[in-house]
């Protein structure tokens, strides 16, 4: 199998956490379908039909965290768009601003693993990683977080199973894991989290699947005994696609 792999990173990020309202949380990570979003920006796929690229499992990804996940909150001004014909004359007596506190993952940076059934696209996606160009501009989640990213590399990937603790560098899908004793929480220096994460949407954008996700703040692999995972002989790193 072959694997695309690079790191993105910014200033601050933000996933939104779909079940909040007036003060938005962030996931610590990126969902799959803000991948989907991610690998659409760099491609040039429309955004009215860009999930269509992504249905029917054509795609899988694996994220490694690369900084310890430290979250801040920051005001933000929304603007009533229907009360504000011109953002430089704002009528009065009328509520134009709402200011909410928005969740922020500071200085956030991730290794994303990509891998497509289509071995052509995933090959284009090498070559804009490589030449450091993208058609849109890429983000963290939101248009007011702009991220860099570094192209790391095009290689194989195999597949493996071992029945001993495997050292794993990216998050783990608990689909992955027969149980929670398949996890070695006695390792120093490492703070573990459980997180539900949106993977599959409808091209409409309806939620079709998620999965509890367990990831490793400070940006520490992770033993585990996983039913499989996939090893990079080159990179000597571990993961587990989703």
């Amino acid at each position: 199998m072959k694997v695309v792999v690079f790191d993105i990173w910014g200033d601050y990020g933000h996933f939104r956490v779909p079940y909040t309202t007036s003060s938005p949380l962030t996931f610590p990570i990126p969902s799959k379908t803000v991948l989907y979003g991610i690998v659409s920006a760099i491609l040039g796929y429309d955004k009215n039909n860009y999930l269509e690229k992504f249905q029917e499992n054509k795609w899988k990804f694996a994220i490694a965290i690369r900084n310890k996940i430290v979250t801040t909150n920051i005001p933000e001004n929304f603007i009533n768009t229907k009360a504000v014909k011109m953002f430089a004359r704002m009528p009065k007596g009328k509520s134009c601003r709402t200011q909410i506190n928005l969740e922020f993952v500071k200085n956030p940076c991730y290794r994303i693993y990509a891998t497509s059934l289509n071995e052509t696209i995933l090959e284009m996606l090498a070559t804009y990683l490589k030449a450091h160009k993208t058609t849109y501009t890429v983000y963290l989640g939101i248009s007011e977080c702009i991220a860099n990213f570094k192209y790391i590399g095009y290689f194989n990937c195999q597949e493996k199973k071992d029945d001993n603790f495997v050292e794993i560098n990216s998050i783990i899908p608990f689909s992955s894991l027969k149980n929670s004793s398949s996890i070695d929480f006695l390792k120093e220096n490492r703070k573990y989290m459980k997180i539900h994460l949106p993977t599959e949407m409808k091209p409409d954008r309806e939620l079709t699947q998620s999965e509890d996700i367990l990831i490793e703040t400070n940006g520490n692999t992770i033993f585990a005994k996983p039913d499989r995972y996939y090893s990079i002989s080159d990179l000597n790193e571990n993961i587990i696609f989703f």
